[in-house]
């Protein structure tokens, strides 16, 4: 697995993917387009050796470079 850095804006949309958000969503957020948050997880992709988002995933838990949100505990009523 290659050693990789990750820009802050890479780090940031990772973070709202990991918890949740949509690309859309998460292109909000960062004031970006959708179409900017699929280059870069294409370019993650690519410099990762990866083929989809599943395997991106892995890679970067593998690498900890991504924060994975603690779940949630919700009561039942």
């Amino acid at each position: 697995m290659p050693k990789i850095t990750l820009s802050a804006r890479e780090r940031e949309l990772i973070s709202l993917l990991a918890q949740g958000h949509t690309d859309v969503s998460a292109a909000e957020i960062l004031n970006i387009s959708p179409r900017s948050v699929t280059n870069i997880l294409r370019s993650l992709m690519d410099r990762l050796g990866v083929e989809n988002r599943f395997q991106l995933g892995l890679a970067l838990g593998f690498l900890r470079k991504a924060h994975v949100p603690a779940p949630t505990l919700e009561k039942e009523i």
